[in-house]
């Protein structure tokens, strides 16, 4: 059987699978079923307070998951669908609120992949997809991250020549009210500049709010992404590892063990030996990179990871990188 009709028959029998996208390996399940979206969750170990995502193949597969369309949808879904944009408006009763976590909006986007898309068209279902990993953890770019963290019990539908995703970090997530006010609740590929050039250039009237409220969108927990290490990050590029080494060892520990249901790795002993992630200095090929360097860290083994933040790194798309990396981090230091 072929891949595609094996990833359709699981999903029509109400299983998830794991798939490609532009972005990260999403783990899909059929939205019209009830038992196929509680699989999502306890296979993630997702807790049902945490919304998905949906993803189409088509903008009318798209407007049918939401209560009403309007001219800002139109004019951003022409512009950057297919791709790594999540459009967030009032949901259609065809969207069950175990996909919203009982809010009354929902996020559809359309993949900019063709695998995605040949699986999307072929189940002709909406499928909602979050990453493919366990709840906290750090996101998959490659089938091979799928596979360590579920073995075989996740068929996943991989491209042929298996290439890693090509942006590497989760959707934009775009709010849009009733009332034309806009904001983002998650920072991607798709900048804040993207969105307004492109409404402003179509004359579309809208009022941009930057704080919104952020458990509307998944990935909002304060701690997320997290690799099977302790990682820290450090945003002072002059402080001698010996400095380093003393404040981990002593501000670890001090941690809680917890924080919104994510675990924080903490060291089992005295840190001793410190790896150092280092990403491109070009924002999209670290992007690509990110969480491929976390994971590939993790299995290494050191006793802590650390990114150096450099002051030169300031673009809208760091932005994006640092708000995973600040996410995945068991310790910020100054």
């Amino acid at each position: 059987m072929h891949d595609l009709d094996q990833a359709c028959e699981k999903l029509l029998n109400n299983d998830v699978i794991a798939f490609p996208t532009e972005t990260v390996y999403g783990l899909g399940a059929r939205i019209d079923s009830a038992d196929a979206i509680k699989k999502i969750f306890s296979t993630k170990q997702r807790p049902f307070f945490d919304p998905l995502i949906v993803h189409t193949y088509s903008v009318e597969q798209a407007k049918s998951c939401f209560h009403s369309w309007n001219l800002i949808a139109d004019v951003l879904s022409k512009k950057f669908w297919p791709g790594p944009l999540t459009l967030v408006m009032k949901k259609s009763e065809k969207i069950s609120d175990l996909i919203t976590s009982g809010l009354e909006n929902v996020g559809v986007r359309i993949p900019n992949h063709e695998l995605a898309l040949q699986l999307l068209k072929k189940i002709n279902i909406p499928l909602a997809a979050p990453s493919a990993n366990k709840f906290g953890k750090t996101s998959p770019t490659k089938s091979a991250h799928v596979y360590k963290e579920f073995g075989d019990s996740v068929f996943i539908l991989k491209n042929k020549d298996d290439k890693g995703c090509e942006i590497g970090i989760e959707s934009t997530v775009l709010l849009i009210r009733e009332n034309s006010e806009i904001s983002i609740l998650r920072k991607g590929a798709i900048l804040k500049s993207h969105i307004l050039e492109v409404l402003n250039e179509n004359k579309i009237l809208y009022t941009w709010i930057e704080a919104a409220n952020k458990k509307e969108s998944p990935g909002h927990m304060k701690h997320h992404y997290m690799p099977d290490i302790p990682f820290v990050i450090c945003k002072n590029p002059a402080m001698k590892l010996s400095e380093l080494g003393h404040i981990l060892n002593s501000k670890l520990n001090e941690l809680p063990d917890f924080v919104e249901g994510v675990r924080i790795i903490k060291p089992a002993g005295k840190i001793e030996k410190i790896e150092f992630l280092k990403l491109s200095t070009d924002p999209a090929q670290a992007a690509r990179e990110m969480y491929s360097q976390l994971r590939s860290a993790s299995e290494r083994k050191p006793q802590a990871l650390c990114y150096i933040q450099m002051p030169n790194s300031q673009s809208e798309l760091w932005e994006s990188i640092y708000d995973r990396l600040y996410k995945a981090a068991s310790l910020v230091i100054d």
